[in-house]
């Protein structure tokens, strides 16, 4: 099964919330439209999608994706669209709107219809559309049909009153007749109609349904009576918005910390001693000291200071409780959930030492988290920052792409964390480079607590990127995964 995604339109009902973008690439709690859609497609198992693009259509740029463009998108509409990606059009086959979102059932019901052609056709349709505007109602298209199923009537402005109707939601099943059925029916429209190809041009979808029906080609519809949403327009994306219970069975969160608690410890990288023991080595802790480390996680830090030094006082924070319940409370640490940008209950000047390993790309406020460090740090007290980079300069610009399917993520070259602890005025800054050598790619991903789609594209990019970006990395290919150099700059300063 593949899927066909149509996002040529400039969604003008918006206004003002698109911002300029497509449609699809609005935001919902983190989450565009499109994402939200190809990571529940993916989930029922279709994973061939194709978009076709229009406004701003360089804008739509999710690795993993075939992509056709319809240069003509202001003087056409969706069906044109869809024929921009005729050569896609080979069923088994998902025809489906961009300004939608859907839970996995909806798929399943739609894939599973035995009918060569089968519409989504919401009958509780009424319930969805009750803060539209009239002239937003007007543009409903909608289905009338008998009792078997079979479609009577598609379109829009439809005036007959079926005992059973409902509203098409933009999703097409095709078997692999029903592909080519489409094909010669619009081929048939054109060659017939010569002298209306302005009207093809701006038809609807629902407008070649029409035609179909009328000519005796059975339309099925698929009932569907919750998990769907239309984002159109303004009222809608309010209710999208408040209507947390149906969004949140769809958005998947980059990083889910809960299931990345699970699987932290597996991960080959954080265990990795020589990045520990420099962390250790330059934190230098004495007895007696008191050390906080911001983001603990599962405690690698705090575990390797305390064999180190065990005379030590030690508090860790993070604002994962499950990461912090992997903690052995045998160790004996104090460990609290807090932000590192708000660090109360500790006092001014309250440590001596403070570690933060691979915590402060996930700042919300940087200069309030160096703000909070420097306070509670004792006169002399020092600070070791650890964070990934990019190989080189060159990588950058793909090390950012790539994380932004991970989290969002500040990025830190060596300079960038040099001049964080100078700014805001610690002394003896120095600092060290770490190269853990052949990490593997695929042990990182799947024990990162990641959306499965998310996987599929970052293990994409990597296989694809080019050989300056391959060097840089010092890539190899391995079976079926790919070992490379990370790189990791550790930073100390004193108070």
């Amino acid at each position: 099964m593949k899927a066909i995604i149509l996002a040529a339109g400039k969604g003008s009902r918006l206004g003002a919330i698109s911002k300029g973008k497509p449609k699809c690439l609005i935001d919902i709690e983190g989450n565009t439209l499109l994402e939200i859609q190809i990571n529940t497609l993916h989930a029922c198992g279709i994973d061939d999608v194709s978009v076709v693009r229009g406004y701003a259509g360089d804008r739509i740029d999710i690795p993993g994706l075939t992509y056709f463009d319809n240069p003509d998108y202001t003087d056409t509409n969706i069906l044109h669209s869809l024929f921009c990606a005729r050569e896609a059009m080979t069923g088994p086959l998902l025809i489906l709107y961009s300004d939608i979102i859907y839970e996995e059932q909806v798929v399943r019901r739609l894939v599973e219809a035995r009918h060569d052609i089968a519409v989504g056709v919401m009958v509780n349709w009424k319930d969805s559309t009750r803060q539209r505007s009239k002239i937003a109602l007007e543009e409903l298209e909608m289905v009338y049909f008998d009792s078997e199923n079979r479609v009577q009537e598609i379109g829009k402005r439809l005036t007959d009153e079926y005992e059973t109707r409902g509203q098409f939601i933009g999703m097409v099943k095709c078997s692999r007749r029903g592909a080519e059925l489409l094909k010669k029916n619009y081929d048939r429209m054109a060659k017939f109609y010569p002298g209306q190809a302005d009207l093809l041009k701006k038809a609807w979808m629902t407008d070649i349904f029409q035609e179909m029906t009328e000519l005796g080609v059975p339309l099925h519809c698929v009932i569907i009576e919750r998990g769907w949403m239309e984002i159109d327009t303004p009222d809608d994306y309010e209710r999208a918005l408040t209507d947390t219970h149906f969004i949140r069975r769809l958005v998947k969160i980059t990083t889910d910390w809960d299931q990345r608690a699970r699987f932290y410890d597996r991960l080959e990288w954080a265990a990795k001693n020589q990045l520990l023991d420099t962390i250790v080595d330059m934190a230098g802790i004495s007895k007696e000291e008191k050390v906080l480390d911001l983001g603990t996680g599962t405690g690698k830090i705090l575990i390797a200071s305390k064999k180190e030094q065990p005379d030590a006082e030690y508090f860790g924070i993070d604002i994962s409780r499950s990461m912090l319940e992997k903690i052995d409370p045998s160790y004996g640490f104090d460990l609290s959930i807090k932000e590192m940008e708000d660090l109360r209950g500790f006092a001014d000047g309250d440590f001596d030492v403070l570690t933060a390993r691979m915590v402060f790309h996930h700042a919300r406020n940087l200069e309030r988290a160096m703000d909070e460090v420097h306070r509670v740090l004792k006169p002399g007290g020092r600070f070791i920052l650890c964070e990934g980079n990019p190989p080189d300069r060159y990588s950058l610009p793909f090390y950012e792409s790539m994380f932004r399917f991970k989290e969002d993520r500040i990025t830190f070259l060596l300079d960038d964390l040099v001049n964080l602890l100078g700014q805001r005025g610690f002394k003896n800054i120095t600092s060290r480079t770490v190269i853990l050598r052949q990490m593997s790619m695929n042990n990182w991903l799947e024990n990162s607590g990641l959306p499965f789609r998310n996987i599929d594209i970052i293990r994409k990019m990597h296989y694809e990127c080019d050989a300056g970006i391959q060097k840089a990395y010092n890539m190899t290919v391995r079976d079926d995964d790919i070992l490379m150099d990370w790189k990791f700059s550790v930073v100390s300063g004193v108070k």
